[in-house]
């Protein structure tokens, strides 16, 4: 049975080492030599939008590791694009400086090749040589997804352009989540991950960056990522099995209040009002194999907004198969991955469905 610690937080200022304390209770920090910091900077938004792990919540774990490790702390993240500048827009750069801790973008990164469902996958040497990862997602809604959490986070461990192309390998929900879930058995194989997940200024909405700021007031801890999703997805009004990585790597879990050390059960946590993605309107009315009947003319497309737009042309260089030019979208070409949506830093790519 795995154990996932939640504490109500109305803010960054209120952390303490209690929860941490409950979370690494079965870590031996002296049997570490390096720890990889695996944070989600999904681009170069300010702290803010809640589109990134809190400066503040990084600098916890930070300061709670140098209190309790001897041995080598790295910060570690591949953006969507431009990991550096995100590095720096996050506020995240300036918590490593501060502490002296090494932050790195894993495409400047070696590189250890692997072979996951038939693609090779290059996995930075960081995150295979580090003996502890810290997992540090946000809590999120994804509008291919459904839901980003523990295990979605470890997407960002693929380098660089390689993650939107790999969506055009794997268009629809079903074939991404196993990617997630083959990428994340691959990455957690014989080493030991703690996840805590920033959950105080949550996105609800078409996120993962183009959502609506949501003081969600909650944060999660647990050894097993899986159930740190399983319990964050309850809480945010899905049924649990409504994420597809969930449904492959279901783990049985207990909840337990870290303020209180008294476990709960499910039915005495009530879940937030949480507004879902535009792209999972029908899979509320519908059965599934309706939806998917029916998926190609029901399922929004991206649309570029031109009174947002400033032409950046993110959007072009992210699209994996090349569906976007000169600021047009190829409705027969468009895999609908949303790998636009989620990129555009201006919120200029809206959802419609083609047929309204």
């Amino acid at each position: 049975m795995e154990k996932v610690f939640y504490s109500i937080r109305e803010d960054y200022d209120s952390l303490d080492n209690n929860f941490l304390d409950s979370t690494f209770e079965s870590c031996n920090f002296e049997e570490f030599d390096k720890i990889l910091i695996k944070p989600n900077i999904l681009g170069p938004y300010p702290p803010e939008r809640a589109v990134t792990t809190h400066p503040k919540f990084l600098e916890w774990i930070i300061k709670y590791l140098q209190d309790n490790f001897d041995g080598k702390i790295i910060v570690g993240e591949s953006s969507g694009y431009s990991t550096r500048k995100s590095f720096s827009v996050s506020g995240i750069e300036d918590i490593c400086r501060k502490y002296d801790i090494k932050y790195i973008a894993f495409e400047k990164d070696e590189h250890i090749k692997t072979k996951i469902l038939d693609k090779e996958i290059p996995i930075p040497k960081t995150v295979v040589e580090s003996d502890l990862i810290i997992n540090l997602p946000k809590l999120k809604t994804h509008v291919l997804m459904k839901f980003t959490g523990a295990v979605k986070n470890l997407y960002g461990c693929v380098p660089g352009g390689l993650k939107p192309k790999l969506h055009g390998y794997f268009p629809k929900e079903e074939d991404f989540a196993k990617l997630l879930v083959e990428l994340y058995r691959f990455i957690t194989k014989d080493k030991e991950i703690v996840t805590i997940m920033d959950g105080i200024w949550g996105m609800e909405g078409n996120g993962p960056s183009n959502g609506k700021v949501k003081h969600s007031k909650i944060i999660m801890g647990s050894k097993n990522p899986v159930a740190v999703d399983l319990f964050a997805s309850y809480y945010i009004g899905y049924k649990m099995d409504d994420i597809l990585t969930n449904k492959l790597l279901k783990v049985d879990f207990e909840v337990i209040d870290a303020d209180k050390n008294e476990k709960k059960s499910l039915n005495e946590i009530k879940p937030l009002k949480f507004k879902k993605p535009d792209t999972v309107y029908l899979n509320s009315l519908l059965p599934p194999q309706i939806v998917r009947m029916i998926f190609n003319i029901m399922i929004p497309k991206p649309k570029i907004n031109k009174s947002r737009c400033i032409k950046c042309r993110i959007c072009e260089k992210v699209c994996p198969v090349n569906a976007i030019i000169n600021l047009k979208i190829d409705r027969k070409k468009c895999i609908k991955c949303y790998c636009c949506h989620e990129m555009c830093p201006y919120d200029a790519i809206d959802l419609k469905r083609w047929f309204l």
